[in-house]
């Protein structure tokens, strides 16, 4: 078949010998800015304050319910509530 296509032998193919490379050039590290953010105290209790009036929200969907869902089910969700207020305040 290699006759008919007039095709010629060639040495298989593999990779060449292994060369040593340099290393890639080191990128300067950037600079760190420090930033101070005036006010975000503010920020810090606003937060704070929102997440216990959801505390306090979430207490009282758990007080109603306590009249629907099963007495356990109602009665974990009370205390995860308390939990949740104690560790807000």
């Amino acid at each position: 078949m290699a006759d008919e296509k007039t095709a010629t032998a060639a040495p298989p193919r593999r990779p060449g010998r292994p060369e040593h490379r340099t290393a890639p050039e080191v990128v300067a590290p950037t600079n760190r800015i420090n930033v101070a953010l005036p006010f975000s105290h503010l920020q810090v209790e606003e937060t704070s304050k929102d997440l216990a009036e959801l505390a306090q929200i979430v207490g009282e969907l758990a007080a109603l319910v306590a009249d629907v869902a099963p007495a356990s089910k109602a009665k974990a969700l009370r205390a995860r509530a308390e939990a949740l207020t104690s560790r807000l305040t």
